[in-house]
């Protein structure tokens, strides 16, 4: 299957996983499609390796190669096709080029609205008397309503005789990630439910590189809308007040002061009102990889751990505080440009705790990550320092987001007794690290993978 943009290749002899950064960047927007593939593969007794397989390849990733489009633009643009920037990069330049030929500069606010809101609408074909009745007679040369006197045709092909649509969907996700760059922009679109993209999250991501977000020290999140999900559901969703995130995830030094005040003094006035009798707020120390973890000072700076949901949110009550939601999670973590990563969209093994690092390689497939679990350097893995890692901090200086260890969050599913966890573990591959990435756990569950933080409210 061959498109503009990407070409699935079959083959018997192929792995269907190659061990590169841009493959692995292509999976990350595929749901894990294979892993999953590959599990029921299993349940049903077959063996995945006997079982033909088949790669994925984006065509940009090719050596001295780029997508159909890209290269058009490329050659229009007189560049070094050596040196390819991003589609957002070509294809604004092609725009602004346009723009400026046909003096149209002083509309291209007007056309970002018009046709970046109307692709969040699902409407990619306009009829001329729409777009002069919304955009103006401007675009047109001689006021003549009609595809040879449009002057931005270089964008566009004719439909029928009196309207037109875009030559290639990549203009009008850019014009629709420009328009979501304005949070006014986000505020109105989201009571609709808009069409989102990956191409859009990505798009939206790299032209705000160009005025990045300012960076913030004070871990606040403020009230606004924000794109949150996976790529194949990404949605934009409300943050109604500002609230401040715990730099760093809870502690075991501060989470030792919580029990010291438990032991004096009992824990009902921070306790959830739902909380079984019978669970503590101790550790569950059978659980404890390290079993001297909370009585070691050397792991005072590390997260905690082995406690559940109800002891999570006593400690933050314990502290003026509470667990944030999942959406509240997501959205400090990603900030307004819609990244992947707390940092950014690009893969950086050095400033993550998590599978990839310990093992010292790339773990794609669901059987090579089992096979480091059981027999490879994962089996040794377990959290770090909470501080170890400069360079894994949100836009809102909230560090140590993605890795080292899950974080409960406020969100939980009454029905199922279960809590929303997010942020990937230092024994999860790379892709669920993603921002986006969330678990379920029961509410009186344990684990050496799991911690949390704690917000305060602001308003």
């Amino acid at each position: 299957m061959l498109s503009a943009e990407s070409a699935v290749v079959t083959s018997s002899r192929v792995s269907f996983l190659e061990d590169s950064p841009q493959v692995r960047r292509l999976l990350d927007g595929t749901a894990l499609v294979s892993e999953k593939l590959v599990q029921q593969l299993h349940a049903q007794g077959v063996n995945p390796l006997r079982v033909p397989r088949f790669s994925a390849l984006r065509l940009q990733d090719v050596a001295g190669a780029g997508t159909p489009l890209e290269m058009r633009l490329v050659r229009e643009l007189e560049l070094d096709s050596g040196d390819l920037p991003h589609l957002a990069e070509l294809a604004w330049q092609h725009m602004e080029r346009v723009m400026a030929s046909t003096h149209l500069t002083d509309s291209m606010r007007s056309i970002i609205t018009y046709f970046g809101e109307a692709f969040l609408r699902g409407q990619t074909t306009f009829t001329f008397v729409d777009i002069v009745n919304d955009v103006g007679i401007s675009l047109f040369e001689g006021g003549r309503l009609s595809y040879n006197a449009f002057r931005l045709r270089a964008f566009f092909r004719p439909v029928e005789s009196s309207g037109v649509a875009f030559v290639h969907s990549a203009y009008q996700e850019l014009l629709a990630a420009e328009y979501l760059r304005d949070p006014a922009n986000r505020e109105s679109a989201v009571e609709t439910g808009p069409r989102l993209t990956e191409q859009v999250r990505d798009f939206l991501y790299r032209r705000s590189r160009h005025a990045p977000q300012a960076p913030s020290v004070d871990c606040v999140l403020p009230a606004g809308t924000y794109l949150v999900g996976p790529s194949h559901h990404l949605m934009l969703r409300r943050v109604e007040r500002p609230v401040r995130f715990d730099r760093f995830p809870v502690t075991v030094g501060r989470y030792s002061r919580f029990l010291k005040a438990v032991r004096q003094h009992g824990s009902h006035e921070w306790d959830h009102p739902g909380k079984p009798p019978a669970y503590s707020h101790e550790p569950w120390q059978e659980r404890l990889k390290v079993q001297d973890y909370f009585t070691d000072r050397a792991y005072e700076n590390h997260p905690v751990i082995c406690v559940n949901y109800w002891s999570a949110y006593a400690f933050a009550r314990f502290e003026g505080k509470r667990l944030p939601t999942s959406l509240e999670w997501e959205a400090a973590a990603r900030g307004s440009d819609g990244r992947l990563f707390p940092w950014g969209d690009d893969i950086d093994l050095d400033i993550v705790n998590c599978a990839d690092t310990w093992s010292g390689q790339p773990l794609i497939t669901y059987e090579a990550w089992r096979e480091e679990l059981d027999g490879g350097r994962l089996s040794q893995a377990m959290p770090g320092p909470v501080d170890a890692h400069p360079g894994n901090v949100s836009p809102f200086g909230i560090r140590e987001m993605a890795g080292n260890v899950w974080e409960i969050t406020g969100t939980v599913l009454e029905n199922l007794n279960e809590v929303v966890i997010c942020g990937g573990s230092y024994d999860n591959p790379y892709r669920a690290l993603q921002v986006s990435s969330k678990g379920l756990s029961r509410r009186r569950g344990c684990s050496n993978a799991v911690g949390f933080r704690c917000v305060e409210e602001l308003g």
